[in-house]
């Protein structure tokens, strides 16, 4: 009987380990939108969606981002997401973010975007991941560069 306990108690522990298997980091792909919904002289909203490819085989869920957003090595704004997103297993999800722009820190930058024809977006924060209640930080770090054609 001791035996038998032993027994079981050792498969338990051994078919829990094999379960968590290692947990592979999200993978940016690109902005997929931007859409300008209040623009102002020193404030302006922005929604974007970011694409991100989940290479598990097993759904996730992300909450509670909160990061910075950064034109060109300035920091331009800031976003804070409350709401929780299903991510689906070895797909592309895409994240909707509402973004608060301060503009004076924009058209700082306005004069060197020009010069360059292009400018480097790139995102740096903070969020959760995780999959049964259980949810571990996840630094999101995303940079593009987005090619400027005004004329």
């Amino acid at each position: 009987m001791k035996y038998l306990r032993l027994s079981v108690i050792v498969f338990l522990i051994w078919g829990m380990a094999s379960s968590c298997g290692k947990f592979k980091d999200l993978e940016f792909v690109r902005v997929a939108g931007i859409n300008l919904d209040n623009l102002g002289f020193q404030k302006s909203i922005v929604r974007m969606t970011l694409a991100y490819y989940n290479p598990n085989g097993f759904n996730l869920k992300l909450k509670d981002a909160n990061f910075d957003l950064f034109f060109d090595d300035t920091q331009v704004g800031h976003s804070i997401q409350d709401t929780m997103i299903m991510i689906p297993a070895k797909d592309t999800f895409y994240f909707p973010v509402k973004l608060e722009v301060n503009m004076e820190n924009v058209f700082k930058n306005a004069l060197g975007a020009l010069m360059n024809k292009e400018v480097t977006i790139k995102a740096s924060g903070n969020c959760k991941v995780g999959k049964g209640g259980v949810f571990l930080p996840f630094p999101i770090k995303c940079e593009t560069k987005q090619p400027l054609n005004f004329f």
